[in-house]
Parts: C-alpha cells; sequence; structure tokens
C-alpha cells in the first residue's frame, strides 16, 4: 500500500515537473510581436563619437554603423535593445524642466556613483554637465551642448520593487 502512494505522488510530481518544463519551453520560445527593437536620440553635430564614447561608460558597444556615418547605434546585451545616434542641425533645448520630459532610464545599484562617473569624464573633455533627479533614487544628468532634446536618467534599483 505505501509503496502504490508513493509511486502515484511521484507520477504526480514527475507530471506536473514535465507540464512546468513545458510551459517554460512554450514560454522562452513564444516570439513577441511587436518587439521593442530602439530608441533614437538627437545631439548635436559634430559628438557623435563623443557620445559613443559616454556610452561606453554604460558598458555599450557599437552594434552598427552605417555607411552615411552620420549616426550609429550602440547597444548592450542584455536587455537586447539599442540605441541610434543621430546627428542634427537643431539647437539643444535649454529649459531642463521641458527637456527632462524625455528621457532614456538605466538602473543601477549606485545611480550617483554613476553620474558621478560621466561628470568626471565630461569634465575631463571640457563639455558642460548638469545633474539634477526627481528623488534621491532618480537621477538624472545633461550635457547641455549635445544632448539635444532627451536626459539620461540613473533609477536605483529598488525602484523595480515599488
Amino acid at each position: 500500500m505505501k509503496i502504490k502512494k508513493l509511486r502515484n505522488i511521484l507520477e504526480t510530481d514527475f507530471l506536473l515537473l514535465l507540464n512546468n518544463l513545458m510551459i517554460s519551453t512554450l514560454l522562452i520560445n513564444m516570439k513577441i510581436d511587436p518587439k521593442l527593437h530602439h530608441y533614437c536620440q538627437n545631439i548635436t553635430k559634430g559628438n557623435l563619437d563623443l557620445v559613443v564614447e559616454m556610452y561606453k561608460l554604460f558598458k555599450f558597444k557599437v552594434v552598427y554603423t552605417p555607411p552615411a556615418k552620420d549616426w550609429i547605434m550602440v547597444g548592450q546585451d542584455e536587455p537586447r535593445f539599442a540605441i541610434q545616434i543621430i546627428q542634427v542641425d537643431d539647437a539643444p533645448i535649454e529649459d531642463i524642466n521641458k527637456k527632462r520630459q524625455t528621457h532614456i532610464a538605466f538602473l543601477s545599484d549606485n545611480p550617483q556613483g554613476i553620474i558621478d562617473e560621466i561628470k568626471k569624464w565630461a569634465e575631463g573633455k571640457g563639455l558642460k554637465f548638469r545633474e539634477g533627479g526627481w528623488s534621491a533614487i532618480e537621477r538624472y544628468f545633461d550635457l547641455p551642448d549635445i544632448f539635444v532634446n532627451f536626459v539620461v536618467e540613473v533609477m536605483h534599483t529598488s525602484i523595480e520593487g515599488e
């Protein structure tokens, strides 16, 4: 009798495990449509190499360079997502309150540390730099002579738990 109960329990557990594996496999192989690919940022002309260098501090690499060379795409391995950086003739928005309405956001265990690293890099290049935040864990920075219509936000990873 005990062997039969044990066998039923094992069979039930095995079937549950098999079912979970099949569901997991389906979810992994499920095609997302549409799937996020990239975000485009406008920068002032002549600063493409500087912005690529800045994104390398975020562990980005160049993922595509078109023949025209007036824009480029950078990305991280995970999540697979790219940022297209395009040079335009537009003047940067000066009003930070308006400019920060458009931003790209990153997560970090140390947002201020990331911003301090970018600030040090920018000052070393002789670039204007400004920073601010919506809260202590939601910080942003701007390269006001380069970023035309956006800022870069760096948020603490704890924001995902809220």
